[in-house]
């Protein structure tokens, strides 16, 4: 598996966070199987040297709750790791939970004004928000440390245009931008090596209406165009609140394109599209964007599930760094972890912790940030490194995996996730839906 062939230089958490260790060439290794990276301690103490203030804002009581959990349990596992350890360079965590519930702007507002105001965090995580925005200049203005995995172009746009006021913020993941296009090359290289039982180069959108399904959509629909691919039925559903999938479906049933893609990012809105699809399918290779890796879409889309193909661009990998934090977050939790956030927000953390460690004081937040810029963590979900504070895409990013986290293709096989691209962080191979053959 991928994670085998940097076994040789590994580091230990406890080494990274006890001793103040820096990059290693550059790299910072983090998440690696085995014993490597389990607490070495059992208790907690108060931290030699003081303590920092840890605020998580996730919309744990609300409509995204299943994703917001996730969030939540991936930075309590990571600050529960650290503390056990013995702390970060002498400093014990203090961690406090905000919850946004459905995260809208006035939400996001008072949780964000809570933290740096009453709270006075040293550091925020948090994942992603619906109505994401007004947290970015709250932060700003207070002159704090927000890690989150938005996965916002929008926020790249805001970086540049002003990087002295957001020197403190980072998104940790890629943008959506990259969804779509990725998507594009990899249906029509799969279309060109004869994966795909069709030969009319066709395809349908069924994009999400709000701000990220739109430009997920179009940048599918640019890159498919420059393809030479033809456009046949474009309609737009908003996300959470579909009602019946018959009437949008139905347009694309009688088109019978080659290729559906949807950037609805609701699990429970694609676990019911895939059944509605499922009850009168046409010759159709079907992606579903982003909803599938929540692990409450199986529960609910039951067998209908089996052949969708969907991507993330925050992917918790099948490889050893991976499948070692599934066992501990299954051991910890009870269960297993979804395939994005829960991975995302941990090692977003341990991002801040090795930008603490070459800072050397966790207090010092232009320090830490300036730390951060130059950070490569291999965590959970690839390479993070930091191009305008914001992490890179690979393989289409960059063609070195050690820089960025890949952008998964994962195709629903007898209920098993099945990560068919890029290589080498592959755990299956593509097989056509049952639909299809």
């Amino acid at each position: 598996m991928a994670g085998d062939s940097i076994t040789q230089r590994e580091v230990t958490r406890r080494q990274l966070i006890a001793g103040g260790v820096g990059a290693v060439g550059g790299l910072v290794v983090g998440g690696l199987a085995g014993g490597a990276l389990a607490p070495k301690a059992t208790g907690t103490s108060g931290g030699s040297r003081g303590s920092i203030k840890v605020v998580g804002i996730f919309p744990i009581g609300g409509v995204i709750a299943s994703d917001g959990k996730e969030m939540q349990n991936g930075v309590k596992m990571a600050v529960d790791e650290i503390n056990a350890s013995g702390g970060l360079i002498g400093y014990h965590l203090d961690y406090v939970v905000i919850d946004d519930k459905d995260s809208s702007t006035d939400q996001i507002t008072t949780a964000f004004n809570r933290a740096v105001s009453v709270e006075k965090a040293d550091v925020i995580f948090s994942g992603y928000h619906l109505a994401s925005g007004p947290e970015f200049d709250i932060v700003a203005n207070a002159g704090a440390l927000y890690y989150n995995v938005n996965t916002q172009i929008a926020w790249v746009n805001r970086y540049k245009g002003a990087p002295a006021k957001y020197w403190g913020i980072f998104q940790t993941d890629p943008t959506e931008s990259w969804y779509g296009q990725g998507f594009a090359y990899w249906v029509d290289q799969a279309l060109r090596a004869g994966q795909l039982n069709v030969s009319a180069k066709t395809y349908s959108i069924i994009s999400g209406k709000s701000t990220y399904g739109t430009v997920i959509a179009n940048g599918f629909d640019s890159v498919m165009k420059q393809l030479g691919w033809n456009q046949l039925t474009n309609d737009g559903v908003s996300e959470g609140a579909v009602p019946d999938w018959g009437p949008v479906l139905s347009k694309v049933k009688q088109a019978a394109p080659s290729v559906l893609f949807t950037s609805d990012f609701s699990p429970a809105d694609d676990a019911a599209m895939a059944k509605s699809w499922a009850a009168s399918p046409t010759k159709t290779l079907v992606y579903q964007q982003y909803g599938p890796s929540v692990p409450e879409y199986l529960n609910l889309a039951g067998s209908a599930a089996n052949g969708i193909v969907w991507a993330t661009v925050l992917g918790l990998l099948p490889d050893k760094i991976g499948n070692d934090f599934r066992s501990r977050y299954q051991a910890k939790f009870g269960q297993q972890p979804g395939w994005a956030n829960a991975g995302g927000c941990y090692d977003s953390v341990n991002v801040w912790a090795a930008g603490v460690a070459k800072a050397g004081d966790p207090k010092n937040y232009k320090a830490v940030a300036k730390a951060t810029e130059s950070v490569i963590w291999r965590g959970t979900t690839g390479s993070i490194s930091f191009v305008d504070h914001t992490g890179v895409q690979f393989p289409a990013g960059t063609a070195d995996a050690s820089l960025g986290q890949p952008h998964i293709i994962v195709q629903i096989q007898d209920g098993v996730q099945k990560v068919v691209s890029p290589a080498p962080f592959t755990s299956g191979t593509f097989v056509l839906p049952s639909w299809m053959r």
